[in-house]
């Protein structure tokens, strides 16, 4: 079992806080765009920013009882929460992008609540088939991961589009910091290295923050809102 010390337990939270204003920041912009598609992207960040508060709060818990008390629960949710968090939000921004280029965007919310539906059903089988393996989490792991991924690029290529290059970059910078938590997370997680992946964490969403924050901004400045209605299609 792993310990924790209250001083690492409580820098967790910085991370959830910065992930939770950058995320909102893209929902706002989603939403000066299409209405519907800002309400789906308010549904993922609720429900990523409850995951991530949800592990950090595991942590406080396991800190203040020296891990006597393990709320699994309460890690358990961190991945139960952002995989239809995340995929909620990356079918948002990815509209919002289509909305913008003036290209046909499709039901606000019956693609997301298929995948997603398919995602539970999938790790629900597996953890009724065998409830200690870890395969039924390694399911939403993956689509948290692959969601996180598909917003990260979205939202790289739409700044560059648009010659947002320093939000590029900042995004760039938070994606290369996820990718080296994930390499990290494999290593032995002594309170040395997760100290620095606190920070690296911190850091990377700090920086996502400034850069969801320019990108709203922008859209603010140069995109009005529209009725809510699908887009046509000018370009395939």
């Amino acid at each position: 079992m792993e310990t924790y010390t209250l001083s690492l337990a409580l820098v967790d939270f910085l991370p959830v806080l910065f992930a939770a204003i950058g995320l909102s920041f893209v929902a706002c912009m989603a939403a000066h765009v299409n209405l519907r598609q800002g309400q789906v992207a308010a549904l993922g960040v609720f429900l990523t920013v409850a995951g991530g508060l949800s592990k950090a709060t595991w942590k406080l818990v396991m800190a203040l009882t020296q891990s006597q008390v393990n709320l699994t629960l309460l890690d358990d949710a961190l991945f139960v929460l952002m995989a239809p968090g995340y995929t909620l939000i990356a079918w948002s921004v990815w509209q919002t992008a289509r909305s913008v280029r003036r290209q046909k965007t499709f039901h606000v919310w019956i693609p997301p609540a298929v995948l997603i539906a398919l995602t539970f059903a999938s790790s629900i089988s597996l953890y009724v088939v065998n409830p200690s393996s870890p395969r039924w989490e390694r399911v939403l792991l993956s689509i948290t991961v692959l969601a996180t991924t598909v917003t990260g690029i979205l939202l790289i290529i739409f700044a560059f589009r648009q010659n947002m290059l320093l939000a590029g970059w900042l995004f760039i910078l938070n994606m290369a910091g996820v990718f080296i938590l994930n390499s990290m997370a494999r290593m032995e997680q002594t309170i040395a290295l997760q100290w620095i992946e606190q920070s690296i964490n911190a850091l990377a969403w700090l920086v996502f923050g400034f850069a969801a924050s320019m990108m709203h901004q922008y859209v603010r400045n140069n995109f009005g809102m529209d009725s809510g209605h699908t887009s046509q299609a000018v370009s395939a």
